[in-house]
């Protein structure tokens, strides 16, 4: 891309000389399922490169693969595991040996009167135990709802990150062209000292705005760094030398509030409130079924030494008392229910406002970039065009001239602030939405 800062016969900065970044909405479920990871083997290898060549899908995808935050929510997955099949132990059965009558006195002396019984009890317990699984299942689920979660903010900030490395890029580029253009002010300038057409204070001047440009070009450069190694420690490797390769003239489409509103209720952070609701809801059920009485059954074979027969014994224990010891928990978990409904509500006003605000960002940023393309840049182009001819043939200042020019540079770091405001705001919706980001190649 090159940005023309003097004769509007060169051509225009707008157009497809931007770099590209393409951010478009896609379909499919959340980021954790939809973006395929790639082998470690083959990140590994990808990032040993000196010089990537990255694409906005490719980083987000190296950062899902690699984030500890996201892998930390992925080894939880195992321990919610561990505790489903926990929660599906019983109560180990009970074997006992009962000896009566024996070791005493006159005729229970010694064994010839005694009486051994050996048992087993059990509780009937699978309503209990089947209510703990479930209860221990709900919760696992809540921890794939944080993976959807922290993936699809994780994809947001490379997006982002993504983005501002491509914008900062052209602005390098811009200033640059700037710097080379400046430099040949000065040549020019000298020139016309030596003619005795110009004076040295124009010659200082062109002097000093030369050193302005290179500030600025040493600058960048030294953002750009700091950029790239961001970007990169997302995915654990940072990496001195990247090439990211995007399409920043790829203007997404600015979606219909309706549309985005009915994505809004399937949301991650949704459907958190949703899963705490039914977790509420699976605690009440286990609460309602530990509160009955659990039975406990005895069978077991008694031998009489005296008589060397044997006989069978059974029993069975019920808890006494009432079934509502679990009363308080209940009530305390139905107005947990309502507490997330009401907070599930809330969330959905903010969002439902900060989504239509995004929404009329994006179209006025929109409304930005055509008016700079098509009515300011072609304008500042005639005018500097001008304003050169008429400072050659000494009808017009130094000073007037370079203004032109900072106007005409000032038009295009404005169009690239609009290209940038545009693409963060389709990222966020993007992101408030639960769709995946990804590139257009």
């Amino acid at each position: 891309m090159r940005f023309n800062l003097y004769k509007s016969n060169r051509k225009k900065p707008i157009g497809n000389r931007f770099l590209a970044v393409g951010l478009v909405l896609t379909t499919g479920a959340g980021l954790v399922t939809s973006t395929p990871f790639l082998a470690n083997a083959q990140i590994q290898q990808q990032l040993q490169s000196s010089h990537q060549v990255i694409n906005l899908s490719k980083a987000v995808t190296m950062t899902l693969q690699s984030h500890p935050e996201l892998k930390a929510l992925i080894a939880q997955e195992a321990v919610w595991q561990g505790n489903i099949e926990q929660a599906g132990i019983g109560e180990r059965p009970q074997i006992g040996l009962m000896i009566e009558d024996a070791l005493g006195t006159g005729e229970h002396s010694a064994l010839q009167s005694m009486q051994s019984t050996l048992t087993y009890s059990w509780l009937l317990q699978q309503d209990q135990i089947d209510g703990r699984v479930n209860a221990a299942k709900s919760q696992a689920n809540a921890v794939i709802v944080e993976q959807k979660i922290k993936a699809l903010d994780l994809s947001a900030i490379v997006a982002k990150q993504f983005v501002e490395i491509l914008i900062k890029q052209e602005r390098l580029k811009l200033n640059q062209l700037a710097v080379s253009q400046a430099q040949e002010v000065v040549d020019a300038i000298v020139k016309r000292v030596k003619a005795g057409k110009s004076s040295n204070v124009e010659m200082r001047l062109a002097q000093a705005e030369l050193v302005r440009r290179n500030l600025a070009v040493e600058d960048l450069e030294h953002e750009l760094k700091a950029s790239h190694y961001q970007l990169s420690s997302l995915w654990g490797k940072p990496q001195a030398e990247l090439k990211l390769t995007g399409n920043l003239m790829l203007k997404p489409e600015i979606p219909s509030v309706e549309s985005q509103l009915n994505k809004l209720k399937q949301i991650p952070q949704i459907q958190q409130f949703a899963n705490e609701q039914r977790i509420a809801q699976s605690q009440m059920e286990l609460a309602r079924i530990e509160a009955k009485p659990q039975w406990q059954f005895t069978a077991g074979l008694r031998r009489y030494e005296t008589t060397d027969d044997f006989g069978l014994v059974a029993g069975v224990s019920i808890p006494w008392g009432s079934e509502n010891r679990n009363a308080g928990t209940m009530a305390a978990l139905r107005a947990k229910q309502d507490v997330l409904a009401s907070q599930q509500q809330a969330l959905m006003q903010k969002l439902d406002a900060q989504l239509y605000v995004l929404l009329q960002e994006m179209a006025h940023s929109l409304h930005v970039i055509e008016t700079i393309q098509l009515e300011i840049i072609p304008v500042l182009e005639n005018a500097l065009t001008e304003a050169g001819q008429a400072f050659d043939i000494g009808k017009l200042s130094y000073s007037q001239w370079s203004d032109i020019r900072r106007e005409l540079l000032s038009a295009q770091n404005q169009l690239l602030d609009a290209y940038q405001s545009l693409h963060l705001q389709h990222i966020e919706i993007q992101r408030l939405t639960g769709v995946p980001v990804s590139d257009s190649e």
